[in-house]
């Protein structure tokens, strides 16, 4: 019974559902070709694509479902970079292991420069012999088969299975070490020491531009056992002390130097800093920030040169990306909480200033009531003729400063509430109080203001009302603020009835009028303070804007609510609810008006 007759040991759905039936060497390889990180594609001994593993599908696009089946020389154009990798499939057939570059088309079919080492795998099993290919994409700046190798013992693709599980697993410590640590230099010293071990470094290093690019400094570093530290002497260097060094870095370039002895001339000043430091081979990385080169990570070697390998370069530029966010969003939540802080500073700075303005608000307030309650007395007494008797003309000056003094301490009454509120100066006193009473106050009060526009204003009461507990300074500014607002917006002729009747748990006040009403895009800002429907200078209607917030927050101090029902063109209705007992009361449903 051949491969294909057999259970494979990749097939389209093998590594899914048939992995419970192969033997535990089987499963194990299956296990490692999953999670490694170099690109693995599995064919038989035919050159039929079996499998890909995940790092295969980042790498050319193909997934399993894609090439499963297929002739490996039908998915990919090979072609060989070098004189002994002519006709590749044919020519190594006969040879158990084989490294070459070539070059192979992705799913995009877009050319890729490709390192490839074929390795022929046999385990104590007659049906699993296949050919593995691993791959990996050379984008690197140097040479590349010349600067890559890898070891391997006498099975081949053993070693390489260990040594790809080491740098997994490196990877993986490195990644949760920068996952949001609590120290972060602490985070990134123990990720350079690991990165350091894993690759057969003395030193790692981190440095960082300044923020002006023109200095950089050495702010980690990890040494081997009887390495001596560089870090101190290696601080505030201005950036053209290396200027080919910082080229290739700015560039986004790998700096991979075999031996520091042999570097180029343009690289003298390099050298000579580097020889001071007893280096003899350095592999070196950019590092970037918010998509920006912010510095580079490097790799020394001091007591020999060392030949870095891919593996050193996939292990570095993971750790450089790694590191590169994990700094990146460090200093993104540095600057979040410094702007908070900021701004925290300002709206503290601003809220004193407003409590400020509000206290010389309240207190000119204050000031002018003061005054003013002598124009509105004298003014009354002038009109009942109590100090001598007046003429037609000084009647009706004197009425004129009665009710423009009038509109003037409703003014005055308006800021003094709203300089309390604000400066959190406001007291409210729950006592008995019959609302009848100061609705037909209310009437009264505005009485001759709706008679000058011949305005009808009158009162329903269904049954007695029951005695609630409310302010009894501020629930009569309540219905003053509500009833001139009626006839400010009621023209000549119009109509306002105030409704009045006991509700489960309270009181339910109704204020309908005649008027002009409120167009149905103002209605969700008509209780903002100082808020008009018409603001402009030029408005028809006087008004500070502050009737209606007014009355929503003595409302709302008497745990009541308020609402309003509108049709611009044809009235308004203006709905209160207030319990009888406002300090206990709860509402539960405010949409009962």
């Amino acid at each position: 019974m051949n491969f294909e007759e057999r259970n494979e040991i990749i097939s389209k759905d093998s590594c899914n559902t048939q992995e419970n039936s192969f033997v535990p060497e089987r499963r194990y390889y299956i296990e490692l070709f999953k999670k490694m990180p170099v690109g693995v594609l599995l064919t038989n001994k035919d050159h039929f694509i079996k499998y890909c593993n995940p790092a295969f599908t980042a790498i050319m696009g193909f997934d399993n479902d894609e090439i499963y089946g297929k002739h490996i020389e039908d998915v990919f154009c090979c072609s060989p970079t070098h004189e002994h990798t002519e006709g590749i499939i044919e020519n190594i057939d006969n040879k158990t292991e084989e490294t070459f570059i070539c070059k192979w088309n992705t799913k995009l079919n877009i050319e890729k420069q490709i390192r490839c080492k074929k390795v022929d795998t046999k385990l104590n099993d007659p049906f699993f012999e296949i050919t593995a290919w691993y791959i990996e994409d050379l984008t690197f700046s140097f040479e590349n088969e010349e600067a890559f190798y890898e070891e391997a013992d006498e099975n081949g693709s053993k070693a390489l299975i260990r040594r790809k599980l080491e740098i997994e697993s490196a990877i993986s410590f490195i990644s949760s070490t920068l996952i949001a640590p609590e120290n972060v230099d602490e985070a990134i010293v123990d990720s350079l020491e690991r990165t350091g071990e894993i690759c057969g470094a003395s030193r790692a290093y981190l440095f960082r531009l300044h923020d002006d690019n023109q200095s950089m400094s050495n702010t980690h570093e990890w040494c081997k056992d009887g390495i001596g530290a560089q870090k101190d002497n290696l601080q505030d260097l201005p950036v053209d002390m290396f200027p080919w060094w910082m080229a290739k870095i700015n560039r986004g370039e790998i700096i991979h130097i075999k031996e520091v002895a042999s570097m180029p001339p343009e690289a003298a000043a390099e050298k000579e800093i580097l020889e001071m430091q007893d280096i003899n081979s350095l592999l070196v990385l950019p590092v970037h920030i918010s998509g920006k080169v912010a510095g580079f990570i490097g790799l020394d070697n001091v007591k020999n040169a060392r030949k870095w390998n891919m593996e050193d370069v996939v292990v570095l530029g993971a750790v450089a990306n790694i590191m590169g966010s994990a700094i990146g969003q460090k200093e993104a939540e540095d600057e979040l909480n410094r702007r908070n802080e900021k701004l925290k500073k300002a709206y503290d700075e601003l809220k004193m200033i407003e409590t400020m303005k509000h206290e010389f608000i309240s207190n000119l307030s204050h000031e002018l009531r003061t005054p003013l309650n002598s124009i509105q007395g004298y003014s009354e007494l002038l009109l009942e003729q109590k100090l001598g008797n007046l003429n037609p003309k000084q009647k009706r000056s004197l009425k004129a400063v009665s009710n423009n003094s009038k509109r003037l301490g409703t003014l005055i009454d308006s800021l003094l509430y709203m300089g309390s509120v604000l400066a959190g100066k406001l007291d409210y006193h729950f006592d008995p109080v019959q609302m009848e009473n100061i609705i037909d106050n209310a009437m009264h009060n505005y009485f001759f203001e709706a008679q000058k526009k011949n305005i009808e204003i009158k009162k329903e009461i269904a049954g007695k009302l029951p005695v609630i507990y409310g302010d009894v300074h501020f629930l009569p500014q309540l219905l003053y603020k509500l009833i001139d607002n009626s006839i400010k917006f009621t023209p000549e002729g119009g109509k306002i009835t105030i409704n009045g009747l006991k509700e489960d748990g309270g009181i339910h006040i109704e204020i309908t009028d005649t008027g002009i009403g409120i167009p149905a895009e103002n209605i969700d800002d008509i209780f903002k303070s100082f808020y008009q429907v018409d603001g402009s200078s030029t408005r028809r209607y006087g008004g500070n804007g502050l009737g209606l917030y007014i009355a929503k927050k003595i409302i709302e101090a008497h745990n009541g609510d308020i609402s309003i029902q509108t049709q611009e063109g044809k009235g308004t209705v203006v709905h209160i609810f207030l319990p009888e007992n406002a300090e206990k009361y709860k509402i539960q449903n405010k949409s009962g008006f």
